[in-house]
């Protein structure tokens, strides 16, 4: 007898953690390693039926039907899943098998340690095959390449760390997994349970699947079908076939078109950013498939649509295609183009539509979703008109900080007068309230957008205007809400403050320029300021200070650009300082003063400030209030003492 050579291998930190949870966690849904595997075997064999329409090579077993055989053998407590798929070289099962080799993995195993992430996303990761190790404690794989001359191996692992590779005399291309089955999981071996898995999951997958010689798949491209002979629960079932989640996507689009181009296409929006999305480097993004005359050609065709719809998961099969196109070429096929255009705008018409139908089925989507629609409008150019109607926007009229507002909105709610979109950017709602920039904006209940993305700024440079009406940052110069008539009511009542004198302001304004001469291009008097003393604003021409700050945060050595700081002439701080310098030119407490005035208004708008100078400063200022106090309250004492003696 002729002993097998067999080479032993230890499994990635990453595989040993995940089986590790696979094998000991207490999943209730262990079905789904019978959805994995004959996913898997669905995929390869996709990849054979693709090299042998566009490879120069021989392809093995050229005449080999392409399907999938389920069986099972009770007595020996064995399911068997085999296909007639790509297969496997010896380097393929090291790589395919023994490591993860998708960057999102491990933050995948890091979320489901946590109980964060169902198990039933498994096969979204790359991972799907190790869900086996679930029912069975020991798995062999037997598979053989498609090139001409291959070699066939086995695969043997009992998932507790090591496996091992050795020579197989498989005769066929294709791959053969056999899963020993644990004691608790034998209810697997049973027919009705595997039609049962098969007909819930595996119903539309594009390959036959065999069980007893019996194809129980429907083996249906639904897509190619008209939308009025599919049923409802036919498509739930094969966005979850897609999605290996039982989630409901947020809407459906099936679309024929026959001319100037032929293509039928069947696509999801999902309710939730995908799992790779948020996980995964853009190039590992999946996004709608592609086939060529029911040919499928690749998971994800980076063309088929852009890079902000990428959520979007479904199928497009084009007739006019060729069967030999290769993924390498897709980019330079006139077809693609011509079907990214139709998809994209039949996909925004429906988000649209829906935006304006079900207000609040829309927010949950705006919210998973809006940062990639922004990111479209600055990408996207035939299709702005339908991207700006889905945006939404916090505001200064919102109870909470949820962006519940359109720009349609927005200006059906102008003021009588107000010629302009005002708007304002910062880390948080909290900051934008806090911001003296919208005193007057207040006073005279004007709305102003409260944008806290860091796209924003971005956004609002792309944007520029809306429906005739230029947007404008509520911090730049020059902002002139004179037109706009107050509302009456006690809060507006102007309060009695002793103003300064025109020259004794004109003069304490020269002082300001002088004292911040580093700090800014100029001071002036405000016409926006209400309760506080000061604020800073941006030239008519500069760039928002939203949007140097993030020029910043790419580059430090980026120096933000100095702006104007305006004082409001009745505020009793500004007044008072009025009187000092009257009374005394150069105290020196007036340059103190004006720092940090000029400080205060950079804290509030969120701008970096150097504490190395303002706490000395503050100290400064907080040891001449109360050495004040105290000679005030000696002379106080002193004089009482004096009156006392008097009296006496």
């Amino acid at each position: 007898m002729t002993s097998v050579h067999r080479e032993e291998f230890e499994f990635t930190t990453e595989i040993q953690q995940l089986l590790e949870i696979l094998i000991h966690s207490l999943y209730t849904n262990k079905e789904i390693f019978l959805r994995e595997l004959v996913s898997n075997a669905s995929d390869a064999i996709d990849k054979v039926r693709f090299q042998s329409l566009t490879s120069e090579s021989e392809v093995a077993n050229k005449d080999l039907a392409l399907k999938i055989d389920i069986s099972y053998d009770k007595d020996n407590k064995q399911l068997v899943i085999k296909d007639s798929g790509v297969g496997m070289t010896k380097e393929e099962l090291v790589q395919n098998i023994g490591t993860i080799a998708h960057s999102g993995s491990k933050n995948f195993l890091k979320n489901i340690k946590e109980a964060k992430e169902d198990i039933n996303l498994i096969g979204q990761f790359g991972v799907g095959f190790y869900s086996a190790f679930m029912v069975a404690d020991k798995v062999t794989v037997r598979t053989k390449s498609y090139t001409a001359d291959a070699t066939g191996y086995a695969w043997i692992s009992d998932g507790l760390g090591k496996y091992s590779i050795s020579e197989d005399e498989k005769a066929e291309r294709g791959t053969e997994i056999t899963l020993h089955m644990r004691e608790d999981a034998e209810e697997y071996l049973d027919d009705f349970r595997i039609k049962d898995i098969v007909r819930r999951y595996s119903d539309f997958v594009s390959h036959p699947i065999y069980f007893k010689e019996e194809q129980i798949n429907k083996l249906s491209a639904i897509w190619t079908k008209s939308p009025s002979s599919v049923k409802e629960e036919e498509y739930l079932e094969y966005y979850k076939y897609l999605n290996h989640s039982e989630e409901e996507p947020f809407a459906r689009i099936h679309l024929s078109y026959d001319a100037p181009i032929h293509f039928y296409s069947l696509v999801y929006i999902p309710k939730k950013v995908p799992w790779d999305m948020k996980h995964q480097a853009p190039e590992s993004w999946k996004s709608v498939r592609l086939y060529a005359q029911r040919v499928f050609v690749t998971e994800s065709c980076k063309d088929l649509l852009p890079e902000y719809l990428k959520f979007v998961r479904g199928v497009v099969d084009s007739d006019d295609l060729p069967l030999n196109v290769s993924r390498e070429t897709l980019q330079e096929n006139r077809i693609i183009p011509k079907i990214n255009k139709n998809l994209v705008k039949k996909i925004l018409e429906k988000i649209v539509e829906i935006s304006e139908e079900d207000t609040e089925k829309y927010q949950e989507f705006w919210g998973e979703f809006g940062t990639f629609l922004k990111q479209g409008y600055r990408s996207e150019y035939n299709n702005r008109d339908n991207l700006v109607k889905l945006f939404r926007f916090n505001t200064s009229n919102c109870d909470d900080s949820k962006p519940t507002v359109s720009l349609e909105q927005y200006v059906e709610r102008m003021k009588p007068n107000q010629e302009e979109i005002y708007y304002l950017t910062a880390e948080h709602r909290e900051a934008l309230e806090n911001n003296p920039n919208l005193e007057i904006f207040r006073r005279k209940d004007v709305e102003v957008l409260y944008l806290v993305d860091t796209i924003d700024d971005f956004l609002m440079e792309d944007l520029k205007e809306y429906n005739g009406k230029k947007l404008v940052s509520a911090e730049k110069e020059d902002i002139n809400l004179s037109a706009i008539e107050e509302p009456k009511n006690e809060e507006n009542e102007e309060k009695e403050t002793p103003a300064l004198e025109e020259k004794e302001f004109d003069d304490l304004l020269g002082f300001f320029k002088n004292a911040l001469k580093d700090k800014v291009t100029d001071v002036k008097e405000s016409s926006r300021l209400v309760d506080s003393p000061c604020c800073l604003v941006s030239g008519k021409d500069s760039m928002g200070v939203g949007m140097q700050k993030l020029m910043q945060m790419m580059d430090q050595k980026f120096e933000m650009t100095k702006r104007i700081m305006e004082i409001n002439a009745k505020h009793p701080i500004i007044v008072n300082m009025g009187k000092m310098y009257k009374s005394n030119p150069r105290e020196p407490l007036l340059t103190t003063y004006c720092e940090q005035l000029f400080d205060n208004a950079q804290l509030l708008d969120g701008s970096p400030i150097n504490p190395r100078e303002m706490v000395p400063r503050l100290q400064k200022m907080i040891e001449y209030s109360t050495s004040t106090f105290v000679s005030e309250s000696i002379a106080k004492e002193t004089d009482k003492d004096t009156d006392e003696k008097s009296e006496e």
